[in-house]
C-alpha cells in the first residue's frame, strides 16, 4: 500500500512532470526514489526526464534501474536505452544490442523495427536495413514512416515504378496526418527526381513542404527573413572584434574541430572524409554547442560578458562529453550546420578553435534543402523564398566571422571536393595541422555510422551528378512570383565545374 508520504512525493513528482518544469521534476523524482527506490515506472519516468535534459549516462542508468525493478513495457525501455547508446554515446553495436531485445520481448513492435531499420542505414547495411523495413511494412501496410524508409532505400526507373505506386495509393487514402503525409511526399518527390520526373518531383516537393508546415503549426513562429538579417547584424555588433580576452580552454584535448554552414552544403562529406584521418573521429551532429548557448540565454552580449570560470566550465565539460564519445582520439569534428551563428561562442570556449564552412552553389543548396523533411525548427526549409532568405544570412554571418577570424576558418567548396578531391583533401589537413591520409581519399569504405539525410551518398565513391542539379528545376524556380532573395540568386551563374 502506498503510504500517505510517497503520494505526496510521487504527485508532485507527476505535476512537475506534466507541466514541463524539467529540473525540477527531476529533483522530485530523485527526492521520490531516495526513500522509496522499487517505483519502476518512476524510474522510467525518471529517465525520460534525464534523457530531455540532456544528461545522456543519468538517463541510461535510470532506466537500467526501471528494467531491473521490472517496469511493464520493458522493450519501450530497450528502445529508449538504444537511442541514447547510438544518439549520446557512439556505441551502435550496444543500440542494435538493445533494439533486438525490444523485439525478442515484442517481435512486432514497430517502433524498434524501425529505429533497428534506420540504424542500420547508419552503418551503411542497405540489405539489412530493406529486411527490417519490409516487415515492418508488411506488419503495418498504413505506416508512413515503414514505407518512407523503404521507398528511400531504391531508386525509380520510371514513373511507373511500383514503389511510386505504393506511395501515391497511401497519400490518396485520406487516412494520414500531416507529418506523416509530408513524409510520404518527400520520398515521392526523391523518387520522381531519380528517374527524371522533375515536374512531377517539384509538385510532390512543393506539397510536402505544404504538409510539413501543417504539422508544425503552433510549434515555431512563421520563418522571417528580415528578421534574421537583423539576428546577424545583433551578433556580428556584439562580436565587432576578437575582444582579447583569454577565456576558454586554449589547447584542448582532444581538439575539436567545427564544421558548419547551409544545411546540404557538403557538411556530411566533408566530414566523412576527415574521419577516415587515423587521428581524427566524426562526431557527427553534436547538441553541445547549441545547448550551451541556451545555458547562456541565447544572448551574444551574455557570452562576451560571461565569466571566465563559467565558460572554462562549459569548455571542460564539452571536452568531457567528446571524450567519452571517443576515448583516445586526438581530433573530433563537430558537425552541426547551424553553429554558424555560434561561432563567437565556438572561439569562447576555444580560442585557438579552427573551423570549416562549407559552401555549394546557392541554388543547388536551394534545391537540396526544399527535398529534406527538416527539424520543425528550422523553420525557413518549408518555402524556396524562405530557404533563399536563410543562405543569404548565412553568408552575410560567415562574411563577418571570416573577417574576425580569417586564420582560423577555411571555405571549402562542394564543388571543389568533389572535382578536386586530393588537393581539397590536403588543403583541409594542412589547416588542421595534420599530415596527409590516402584513407581519406577512401573515406566511402569506412564503417563507422553516419547519421544525416546524406546517408547513402557518401557512402559512394565522389560523383558530379549533384553539381548543377538544380538547373533540372530552373523553369519551376522560374514559374514563382518574384521574390527578392529568390532573385537574388537566380541572378548568379551556375559556375563552371573546376578543371
Amino acid at each position: 500500500m502506498t503510504d500517505t508520504r510517497q503520494q505526496e512525493l510521487l504527485n508532485t513528482a507527476s505535476r512537475l512532470r506534466e507541466t514541463g518544469n524539467v529540473p525540477d521534476a527531476i529533483a522530485a523524482y530523485r527526492a521520490l526514489l531516495s526513500e522509496y527506490p522499487d517505483l519502476p515506472d518512476s524510474w522510467y519516468n525518471l529517465g525520460w526526464l534525464l534523457r530531455r535534459a540532456g544528461m545522456a549516462q543519468e538517463a541510461f542508468a535510470a532506466y537500467e534501474e526501471a528494467l531491473t525493478r521490472g517496469v511493464k513495457g520493458a522493450e519501450e525501455v530497450h528502445l529508449n536505452r538504444a537511442a541514447i547508446l547510438s544518439d549520446a554515446m557512439a556505441r551502435p553495436a550496444e543500440a542494435k544490442a538493445e533494439l533486438e531485445r525490444a523485439l525478442t520481448l515484442s517481435p512486432k513492435y514497430l517502433p524498434a523495427l524501425i529505429n533497428l531499420g534506420n540504424l542500420h542505414e547508419d552503418l551503411g547495411e542497405r540489405a539489412e536495413a530493406r529486411a527490417v523495413y519490409e516487415k515492418a511494412h508488411a506488419l503495418a501496410p498504413g505506416n508512413a514512416m515503414a514505407l518512407a524508409r523503404l521507398a528511400g532505400l531504391g531508386t525509380a526507373a520510371s514513373t511507373d515504378d511500383p514503389m511510386i505506386g505504393k506511395l501515391r495509393a497511401l497519400i490518396a487514402s485520406g487516412t494520414l496526418l500531416p507529418a506523416d503525409l509530408a513524409l510520404l511526399q518527400f520520398a515521392l518527390g526523391r523518387l520522381y527526381d531519380s528517374c527524371t520526373a522533375y515536374a512531377e518531383a517539384a509538385a510532390a516537393f512543393e506539397a510536402a513542404n505544404s504538409s510539413a508546415r501543417n504539422a508544425a503549426a503552433g510549434q515555431v513562429a512563421p520563418y522571417n527573413g528580415i528578421n534574421e538579417l537583423r539576428r546577424v547584424e545583433r551578433v556580428a555588433a556584439v562580436f565587432a572584434t576578437d575582444g582579447g580576452r583569454q577565456t576558454g580552454i586554449r589547447d584542448p584535448s582532444p581538439q575539436p574541430v567545427f564544421i558548419l554552414g547551409m544545411f546540404r552544403s557538403g557538411s556530411t562529406l566533408v566530414e566523412q572524409i576527415l574521419g577516415a584521418h587515423g587521428q581524427i573521429a566524426a562526431g557527427g551532429e553534436l547538441d553541445m554547442i547549441p545547448r550551451i548557448a541556451r545555458g547562456l540565454g541565447n544572448d551574444p552580449a551574455g557570452i562576451t560578458a560571461a565569466p571566465e570560470p563559467l565558460l572554462k566550465d562549459y569548455a571542460e565539460a564539452y571536452l568531457t562529453r567528446i571524450r567519452a564519445m571517443y576515448p583516445g582520439a586526438g581530433v573530433v569534428t563537430d558537425k552541426r550546420p547551424d553553429n554558424f551563428w555560434h561561432v563567437g561562442l565556438i572561439k569562447s570556449l576555444f580560442p585557438k578553435a579552427k573551423i570549416i564552412n562549407t559552401v555549394r552553389h546557392p541554388l543547388d543548396t536551394l534545391i537540396s534543402v526544399w527535398g529534406q523533411y527538416l527539424h520543425v525548427s528550422l523553420n525557413y526549409g518549408y518555402t524556396l523564398q524562405d530557404i533563399a532568405a536563410h543562405a543569404h544570412a548565412e553568408r552575410r554571418m560567415m562574411s563577418h566571422w571570416r573577417r574576425l577570424f580569417p586564420d582560423d576558418i577555411l571555405t571549402v567548396p562542394y564543388e571543389a571536393v568533389v572535382m578536386q578531391p586530393e588537393q581539397e583533401v590536403g588543403r583541409m589537413l594542412d589547416f588542421l595541422g595534420l599530415p596527409f591520409d590516402e584513407a581519406c581519399l577512401e573515406f566511402h569504405k569506412a564503417q563507422g555510422p553516419v547519421k544525416t539525410a546524406s546517408v547513402w551518398q557518401v557512402r559512394e565513391t565522389l560523383h558530379d551528378r549533384s553539381i548543377g542539379r538544380w538547373k533540372h528545376y530552373e523553369a519551376y524556380l522560374r514559374s514563382l512570383p518574384s521574390d527578392p532573395a529568390l532573385d537574388a540568386l537566380l541572378a548568379v551563374e551556375q559556375a563552371a565545374k573546376p578543371a
